[in-house]
């Protein structure tokens, strides 16, 4: 029996290469993407039966609740992979006027996380994967400034945002009985940063001209935690080429990872309805 799995950002970089790696006579594949363009040329590419294509920009809060919805005819989630991410050079928000690097790469993942609960918990063995980064380390966590008003700098609002998606991966596997983990991809040459100016962007693929890893070499560490093998009592762990790694000292402080799951959940606590 197939089982259904769910990967966010997909129609490029790491989240493609996930898609295109998979065993799709294993999987009932669910690939989330901003650009429909991209997704109908995937499913064009791949012609199988069990991919199906969801169009949604992560980084609104009313666009994840008309994914939900559009899940809903699912009995269960077997796989979640939260790997949506963007940088963001200038501070931008959202219709919700919330900013949009605390938006997309934190509040997707866990507003997505906690609304299709209820169908993760139906599944046997149940996975979510989420995507954080070694940057997590560069930076401290402000709760008083979770959407990076006071002196934006782009790289800082990332590397919180990272830092951000490892406390939510601790937090949730102190919550529930599910075996949930993050994982640091590397430094990938992908299309990251690619929607930002010119000066930017070229900075960023000079960079990834330099020291960057391929998407495919990026998703192995994806891969191997969706091996059938993996023991469910591997959870809340941080994964690094497939080994496990320790995060960041303040990462672990328990409190600060119960405030942010607190204040996460009052983000949206009115669309959960």
């Amino acid at each position: 029996m197939r089982k259904n799995i769910l990967i966010t950002g997909s129609t490029s970089g790491i989240g493609y290469s996930v898609l295109k790696n998979i065993n799709k006579d294993q999987y009932n594949i669910f690939f989330v993407g901003r650009d429909s363009v991209k997704g109908q040329n995937i499913l064009d590419e791949m012609n199988n039966p069990n991919l199906n294509f969801l169009k949604c920009d992560l980084s609104e809060i009313s666009e994840i609740k008309k994914l939900i919805s559009k899940l809903n005819h699912i009995d269960c989630i077997d796989i979640l992979i939260n790997n949506a991410g963007a940088i963001y050079e200038k501070r931008e928000i959202n219709s919700n006027h919330i900013e949009k690097t605390f938006a997309l790469n934190h509040l997707s993942y866990f507003y997505l996380t906690v609304a299709l609960l209820d169908k993760i918990k139906k599944s046997p063995q149940p996975k979510i994967i989420n995507v954080a980064s070694n940057a997590h380390k560069r930076f401290n966590i402000d709760l008083s400034d979770l959407e990076n008003k006071k002196n934006y700098s782009g790289w800082k609002a990332y590397c919180q945002s990272k830092l951000l998606n490892i406390y939510f991966t601790y937090e949730f596997s102190k919550r529930y009985n599910i075996q949930c983990n993050c994982v640091h991809p590397g430094f990938v040459n992908s299309n990251f940063g690619n929607n930002n100016s010119s000066l930017l962007r070229f900075f960023i693929n000079i960079l990834k001209n330099l020291f960057a890893i391929s998407p495919d070499k990026a998703a192995e560490t994806i891969l191997f935690l969706l091996k059938e093998d993996r023991s469910i009592d591997v959870t809340g762990k941080y994964f690094v080429k497939c080994k496990e790694k320790r995060t960041s000292k303040i990462s672990y402080n328990e409190k600060i990872s119960n405030q942010i799951w607190n204040i996460s959940y009052k983000y949206i606590e009115k669309y959960l309805s």
